[in-house]
């Protein structure tokens, strides 16, 4: 075996942001096409709603994507934060720097930064959250050419260095499950009857 993703693009899904997302890592992968001087097709970039289909096994697949992936992207919000699974997707590649010495972690803030837990808070990540909106027709305004322009450009840039450093491919990468104490949990909305 060997790497098949240059990149694992991890997000917390959510019908109101799955759009946005979806464009951000298509405008990466031409931006990156440009930093690795490849064309854009040959950018594997692994999305989850685009690699698991109907009826696969969907934990089978996210595992062998991580193992299989040189570096990943993260877009950080507070609900990224409270799924075990993006916080799984993470902490897999932290300890994968950990263990060879190298960045494979590019982090943005979708939203916030404040409720980040410190891990996340200390590194550093590019904030895209002036840039990120619900409504499709954000993609067609002048914030949108600024977004490409100030911020994807850059982020493509720093992507291909670490895909470029990235270590060499190994069968026994371990995947990380993410524990309770990883999570921050949701706070619990009592009822007015309980104050």
């Amino acid at each position: 075996m060997s790497y098949q993703y240059d990149a694992f693009f991890s997000y917390k899904r959510d019908p109101q942001s799955d759009r946005w997302h979806e464009i951000v890592k298509e405008k990466l992968k031409f931006w990156l096409g440009m930093e690795l001087n490849r064309p854009s097709d040959s950018i594997t970039i692994f999305f989850d709603t685009e690699e698991i289909r109907t009826g696969a096994r969907w934990r089978t697949k996210l595992s062998d994507a991580l193992k299989r992936s040189k570096c990943i992207v993260c877009v950080w919000s507070l609900y990224y934060f409270q799924s075990r699974w993006c916080v799984s997707e993470w902490r897999t590649f932290r300890d994968r720097e950990q263990l060879f010495n190298r960045e494979l972690v590019l982090p943005a803030s979708f939203h916030d930064g404040k409720h980040f837990p410190p891990e996340a808070r200390d590194s550093k990540f590019l904030d895209f959250s002036d840039y990120t909106s619900t409504i499709p027709s954000f993609w067609n305004s002048e914030l949108a050419l600024e977004f490409e322009n100030k911020r994807l450009k850059v982020f493509a840039r720093d992507l291909a260095s670490l895909i470029n450093n990235a270590p060499p491919f190994q069968d026994d990468f371990p995947v990380t499950e993410a524990t309770d104490e990883h999570i921050i949990q949701e706070e619990e909305i009592g009822r007015i009857a309980n104050f």
